[in-house]
């Protein structure tokens, strides 16, 4: 298995996210993280089989979950459902500091009867692709808690990382009875879009190199180009070329810091047509130059 490095996201064939695992032995990805305007892993649409808490406890931040943006605030925690397309973005001009806690279900799968009465009714569930703990809620410092001691002792633990886990999923069970089920209303068209959506990104992560049209991104999800405009717009926040160009640049920002390569090299090999438009279309969604961004990361 190919892991990623801090802020490069890597995908698998059918375009989902390998999620960076402390250890690859036991599927969890725990960890004291921080965002701040222009980092490399804001605003990258990504999913996985893995759920996903993010909480808060220094700023404020953004977060996207199948096309809702929450503002998560000092003590909020949000859960994201297995295989939901989401992304984290900056609200304010400063570091914001969160512990994240990546899991793969099977870790809480003790038994077959453990995995169809409690695991798979919430993973399957396309109602509840998310869940928002808001910090006066009265289980949200629970859940931040949790998380809190995961972040500090349990990383390399897994009998830990089990024990928080399952109490994580308890306060998940208890928020999804009827008497606190997250009500998102009936998907209807959304569930096909979110899944032509995810065609059309993986379509992107293979031609990205290639000078691609918005035909071809369209095509790719077997929906009009009107269409495609309005499923990209909802789900990432972006246009389908602005997507194809933060992908292209987020694919130059990992060959600046691994490659000694020159620009026009790196150029050619990412699907612009010249250096001086890359660093154009760079600079837009890093606020700093090619050149800048590699001697700072050096640094």
């Amino acid at each position: 298995m190919v892991f990623a490095k801090r802020g490069i996201i890597m995908k698998r064939q059918d375009g989902s996210e390998i999620v960076n695992y402390n250890d690859e032995s036991f599927p969890s990805y725990i960890h004291d993280g921080y965002i701040y305007p222009g980092c490399s892993w804001e605003r990258v649409p990504h999913y996985h089989e893995d759920v996903e808490f993010i909480s808060v406890y220094s700023g404020e931040m953004g977060y996207s979950v199948g096309g809702v943006n929450f503002t998560l605030k000092k003590g909020d925690t949000l859960f994201v459902n297995s295989e939901k397309i989401h992304f984290s973005f900056s609200t304010v001009d400063r570091v914001t500091s969160y512990y994240i806690a990546v899991m793969h279900p099977r870790i809480i799968c003790s038994s077959y009867a453990v995995e169809t009465k409690a695991i798979k009714p919430i993973i399957t569930d396309k109602t509840i692709p998310f869940i928002h703990f808001k910090a006066d809620d009265f289980d949200g410092p629970a859940v931040q808690n949790i998380l809190k001691e995961m972040c500090k002792s349990a990383v390399e633990d897994e009998f830990l990382i089990t024990k928080g886990f399952f109490e994580l999923w308890e306060i998940i069970m208890h928020r999804c009875t009827d008497a606190f089920r997250v009500h998102v209303g009936h998907m209807g068209d959304g569930d096909s879009h979110h899944n032509k959506l995810k065609q059309m990104m993986l379509f992107i992560d293979e031609h990205y190199n290639e000078q691609i049209t918005l035909l071809d991104i369209s095509n790719a999800g077997c929906v009009s180009q009107s269409l495609c405009n309005q499923i990209f717009n909802k789900f990432t926040d972006k246009s389908p070329v602005e997507y194809l160009l933060h992908y292209r640049s987020r694919k130059v920002a990992d060959l600046l810091q691994a490659t000694k390569m020159t620009m026009s090299e790196i150029a050619e090999i990412t699907g612009f047509t010249g250096a001086s438009y890359m660093a154009e279309t760079f600079k837009k969604f890093y606020k700093m130059s090619p050149r800048d961004f590699r001697k700072t990361t050096k640094k």
